[in-house]
């Protein structure tokens, strides 16, 4: 074979080599494309790890420090002596709470707090199992709470007997759940969640209608929510329902389930929120087995919280 076509054989060779390595990475880059798009991360769901008095499952980025300001007034409507006489409540603040919360790992966030009520100092923790991608319909996350009320006994246990043994323990109480959500679309996102609170000690009241004495262990479940409005601001609701015989028809010493509503709006690197809620407290595990609040009397509160987060 002469040089004049080796050469040419050598050309079309080098071609044929050059199409068939391009069309191979074509079709790499089709599938890898494609596992991008199963695995699509979406937006975030929450703006905040908090609604109002839920959690969400969000979690503080890793290396960061998010601040966190709650304060809660008095009832607006005449249950708890509110009116115009305490400018619906602007008057009284029922508990403030200051909170930090860190972020360890992309999926964990540990954080401590104290409450103004009961003097509570909060140690928590968050880890997220979950993410909702496009191929994962769900976020799940699960958070534990670990709290201690350094109250004076005289008031820790007042209304109990003099005789009562009194250990540091019983100033304990735990709070555990799991908390699913799912952002539908870019307006709507909702959370389910369940779980316990449990309290080491407690007075040992009677519900007279039923004979049900007040638990340790209270179990509930919860429902939260976001209508986005546009990517700074949201409407938000959360709605817990209380298993307690104890709390269940008690006329002489009623109880609710905490109702709350709120406006949240993120500007300049901050997360504020106003909202309205039957709870008197900011701390879960006051939250949920002493809310005593009712709507229909005009036992809601406002309240207010502010969050900011900075890179340490």
């Amino acid at each position: 074979m002469n040089l004049k076509y080796r050469s040419l054989y050598f050309t079309l060779g080098l071609l044929t080599l050059s199409f068939a390595a391009k069309a191979q990475d074509d079709l790499l880059k089709l599938v890898d494309t494609t596992k991008t798009v199963e695995t699509k991360k979406l937006p975030s769901t929450w703006k905040d790890v908090k609604l109002i008095n839920v959690e969400t499952t969000k979690i503080t980025d890793p290396g960061v420090m998010q601040f966190v300001i709650l304060h809660r007034f008095g009832d607006v409507g005449g249950q708890g002596n509110g009116g115009f006489h305490t400018l619906y409540g602007f008057d009284l603040a029922l508990d403030i709470q200051f909170a930090f919360n860190f972020g360890i790992t992309k999926n964990l966030m540990v954080g401590i707090s104290r409450s103004k009520e009961q003097e509570l100092i909060d140690l928590n923790a968050k880890y997220k199992l979950l993410t909702q991608t496009s191929s994962m319909p769900v976020s799940l996350a699960l958070y534990e709470d670990a709290g201690v009320s350094p109250e004076l006994n005289s008031t820790f246990y007042s209304g109990a007997d003099a005789s009562t043994p009194r250990t540091f323990s019983d100033k304990l109480s735990y709070f555990s759940e799991v908390i699913v959500d799912r952002r539908f679309n870019d307006h709507i996102s909702l959370e389910l969640l369940g779980g316990f609170e449990h309290r080491n000690y407690v007075v040992a009241a009677v519900n007279a209608d039923n004979g049900a004495i007040d638990e340790n262990n209270i179990p509930f479940a919860g429902v939260g929510g976001r209508f986005m409005f546009n990517k700074h601001s949201s409407l938000v609701f959360d709605y817990y329902y209380i298993y307690s015989q104890y709390r269940t028809g008690n006329t002489d010493n009623p109880f609710y389930p905490p109702i709350s509503v709120g406006y949240e709006v993120e500007t300049g690197g901050h997360i504020f929120e106003i909202n309205f809620t039957n709870a008197s407290y900011l701390d879960e595990n006051n939250i949920i087995p002493y809310t005593q609040g009712n709507w229909l009397k005009g036992g809601f509160k406002l309240g207010f919280s502010i969050s900011r987060v900075f890179n340490i």
